[in-house]
């Protein structure tokens, strides 16, 4: 090869040595079929990936992100089925990467639908295909390989366990790291050749490290200490099902081997367990973490846990390497992380839990779930897709269609009629290339991005200004606005207190407004929830008829603590009972509500959450909307493993105990 065709040498990727040995874990061993690599825009996650053929003698098979289901999995060959009158199979990018790499890059933006298909082919080693009056399926030996940008959407849980290992692109931060990465950039750019030419005996070592790597995988096997090891880490993660197990097993074995070891070490075992269980950790419960930083922090705190488990396992086995940098394990004497910063005197009731004006990285309210029950990928934002019956929009499939004048799928329609045309054209002499008969005819599905209207309407009652909670709910709206909603559909704001109920911005795209709005809010002494919802209700009900496509959502932003019933000289009602009977009165068609709870002290009644129940509404107290974070997470946990002694005294790992410390958010 030569000009832009030379790929870029593997050994000449600066750093991502995670990366690089858990690629030549998946040439190595058979059973490693799926690698996905996680990091940031430019970080070299496509560059190493594609690097990958040159050292493993296969050839890569990109998937584009436009494929469509024919082009990736294979369909009817049109000229055969014309000219011949025969159902043959052509072949699609699964069958070419048959003995070969296949790779997938921002894997997390393909249609969650195919990413299941390509895994359960790959991990399968067959394709089945079921479609045009076609039924086969034929044979697949390839690995998966693919990329994610940590700023784009996520992978779900579900997904994230089918891939035997998944690692953070470890690009290097320093100065003297980026120095030699544009130094080599450069020269390969100046003569790609020349700079391959540079690396060939590296390139031959990798080669030849693989090559025998693979022939010590066939003959090597885990001990009963080593399997142990691994299940004892396994449950200590509270990791569900066996896929984590056999991963780290795998992974294990391939790293001894590429290390030239014909046995297993626990080092093997610590990093294999950081490569392939770290991503189906769950969160922890109580703490919101977003999905995608929970897949982020992949090794963090391995270390610590893994060892700890280990000696737990083996309590006999002294290895002074193993106790070095271990970190403390030791948890408080009481599960009361509340009772604990009593003892020290931190515990304060009404802490503020944001700066004044301070805004943090929020989790999405609005997640679909019912995107997730289409099989539509999520991404930020809250734009999903919906099928539309316009001639707009994306084409996604086909259907039989007996209108008149359809939105023809003409691929469609001629993979319909091919296998009748030797027939057809028997009995007719007109001439034609392709007789297509009306049954043969398909229109196109189309796809379309929803619209979805956000309407705020928050309490401004005195409350909020004696118990400080006023910048808190401030912060976190001013949050939620600038990560999720800017620019990408219609934010209302209205506010209530005792002076009146106002609709200070309607439903718009110019979401800026609010950023001033929420300076200047205005403050009242009492609540009157009851006339604020029979407002909401009004207004709801005549919105949803002049944009009856659209999503509706609102959310409620107050303590729940009604005190003023709807009509203010009325002594006799009860103004919680009275909103509370308001709010399981209404039904508004496409309206779905959400209730942040204001109310910060957990020595009360928090009225919002019956509200929140009466409006059938998801329900959110202002610390569950803040993310926590890679740092936070470690700042504020201590993994414990507990053990209990069974049998013959062998331990066994139940579960981690997870602490927080006393004043963390």
């Amino acid at each position: 090869m030569s000009g832009p065709l030379t790929q870029y040498p593997f050994s000449a990727v600066y750093g991502m040595e995670k990366v690089k040995r858990a690629l030549m874990c998946a040439m190595v061993n058979p059973h490693v079929k799926t690698v996905l690599i996680i990091g940031a825009s430019g970080t070299g996650k496509t560059l190493v990936a594609r690097s990958l053929g040159r050292i493993s003698g296969k050839h890569i098979v990109n998937v584009p992100l436009n494929v469509t289901d024919e082009q990736l999995f294979g369909c009817l060959d049109i000229e055969c089925a014309i000219k011949e009158g025969k159902m043959e199979l052509q072949e699609g990018l699964l069958k070419r990467a048959d003995g070969n790499i296949l790779y997938m890059d921002d894997v997390n933006l393909f249609e969650h639908r195919m990413i299941n298909g390509v895994i359960e082919a790959v991990l399968s080693g067959k394709v089945k295909i079921e479609r045009e009056n076609m039924s086969t399926s034929y044979e697949v030996d390839t690995v998966l390989v693919a990329t994610m940008n940590v700023h784009d959407s996520y992978l779900s849980p579900a997904v994230l366990d089918h891939f035997d290992i998944c690692v953070e692109a470890d690009y290097p931060d320093d100065i003297e790291g980026r120095t030699e990465i544009l130094r080599r950039s450069l020269a390969f750019d100046e003569d790609p050749d020349a700079f391959a030419d540079s690396y060939a005996g590296e390139e031959e070592k990798v080669s030849e490290t693989i090559r025998r790597a693979k022939e010590v995988v066939k003959a090597m096997s885990l001990d009963d200490d080593m399997l142990r090891t691994i299940a004892a880490v396994s449950g200590g993660m509270d990791l569900q099902g066996s896929r984590g197990d056999l991963s780290a097993t795998n992974v294990a074995i391939s790293l001894a081997a590429i290390d030239g070891r014909g046995t297993v070490s626990f080092e093997d075992v610590e990093e294999a367990s950081k490569m392939c269980l770290a991503h189906r950790r769950k969160v922890v419960a109580g703490r919101r973490v977003d999905k995608m930083q929970k897949v982020v922090r992949s090794s963090v705190g391995f270390n610590t846990e893994s060892r700890a488990i280990f000696k737990a396992v083996h309590p006999s086995r002294e290895n002074p390497k193993l106790d070095e940098d271990t970190g403390s394990i030791e948890a408080p004497s009481t599960a009361d992380p509340c009772a604990v910063a009593e003892n020290k005197g931190e515990s304060k009731t009404e802490d503020v839990i944001t700066k004044i004006g301070e805004t943090f990285e929020t989790i999405d309210l609005f997640e679909r779930t019912e995107a997730k029950a289409r099989g539509v990928s999520n991404s930020q934002g809250k734009r999903g897709m919906q099928k539309t019956d316009t001639r707009t929009g994306r084409y996604v499939g086909s259907r039989i269609t007996e209108k008149k004048n359809p939105d023809l799928a003409f691929d469609a329609t001629v993979r319909a009629a091919a296998p009748y045309q030797v027939k057809r054209h028997a009995g007719d002499d007109s001439g034609m290339a392709v007789i297509i008969e009306k049954s043969d005819m398909r229109e196109k599905i189309r796809e379309t991005k929803t619209s979805s209207t956000f309407l705020f309407a928050v309490d401004t009652s005195g409350s909020l200004i004696i118990r400080n909670r006023m910048t808190a709910v401030k912060g976190a709206i001013l949050s939620l606005l600038k990560q999720h909603y800017i620019k990408k559909d219609r934010v209302g704001f209205l506010t209530f207190n005792e002076k009146s109920i106002k609709m200070l911005l309607q439903p718009s795209k110019e979401v800026e407004c609010i950023y001033k709005l929420l300076d200047d809010l205005a403050i009242g002494k009492r609540t009157p929830l009851s006339a604020a919802l029979q407002y909401l209700s009004e207004y709801m009900s005549m919105y949803v008829k002049k944009r009856p496509n659209d999503e509706c959502y609102v959310v409620l932003v107050t303590d729940g603590g009604a005190n003023i019933p709807l009509d203010p000289d009325d002594t006799e009602t009860d103004p919680l009972e009275e909103a509370l009977g308001i709010a399981r009165k209404m039904n508004i068609p496409n309206v779905k509500w959400i209730v942040i709870d204001s109310e910060k002290r957990y020595d009360t009644i928090h009225h919002a959450k019956s509200f929140a129940d009466a409006l059938h509404a998801r329900y959110y107290s202002l610390d569950d909307l803040r993310i926590v974070t890679h740092e936070e997470e470690n700042l504020v946990h201590t993994a414990t493993p507990r053990i209990i002694k069974r049998g013959r005294g062998t331990p066994l790992i139940l579960s981690f105990r997870l602490y927080t410390r006393p004043g963390s958010a």
